[in-house]
């Protein structure tokens, strides 16, 4: 059933599973309870849900997620990042290498305070891979964290870069 790439094994397979699924049956949902909370006040939380945001002209990091690791010591990791970012960033500009794009780091975070692990989600537009791991993702495997005996440590951060990303 299957051809080259698989194409006819999955077009069989999209024709046939909605003809196939059909039904007079009724939709089965379970009871569930809506849970309703305050949204986080302006002091809480920085724009757009981020826990904090960092703003440069070139570039605005956001720490999206600080696991096991002191919120102040967070933000002083993301502004130090937002400030190797804008630097790299605008060097690269120079060069006339700078496409505006889009990048998640996630990096864990050992007993010792060292990046652990590193992975790096990049906007698939062509030339930010290359921007995205030269300035976000190696100054960020760079960065080091107070030691702490709690087990797993880790934070998120997100970036824009380019012409428009601080507006």
């Amino acid at each position: 059933m299957t051809g080259r790439g698989g194409r006819p094994a999955a077009l069989c397979v999209a024709l046939l599973v909605p003809w196939g699924c059909g039904g007079g049956g009724r939709d089965v949902v379970p009871a569930s309870k809506d849970v309703v909370g305050d949204a986080p006040t302006a002091g809480d939380a920085g724009a757009e849900g981020y826990a904090y945001v960092a703003r440069r002209p070139l570039a605005v990091v956001a720490l999206a997620d600080a696991r096991g690791i002191d919120p102040q010591v967070a933000r002083a990791a993301v502004d130090g990042l937002a400030d190797v970012v804008q630097s790299c960033v605008s060097d690269e500009g120079r060069k006339g290498a700078v496409v505006d794009g889009a990048a998640r780091v996630i990096l864990q975070i050992d007993a010792k305070g060292a990046v652990a692990n590193a992975g790096i989600r990049v906007d698939p537009k062509p030339g930010t891979g290359t921007i995205a791991v030269v300035c976000l993702l190696s100054p960020a495997r760079l960065l080091t964290f107070p030691p702490a005996d709690q087990g797993d440590r880790g934070i998120a951060i997100e970036a824009l870069w380019g012409a428009g990303p601080a507006r």
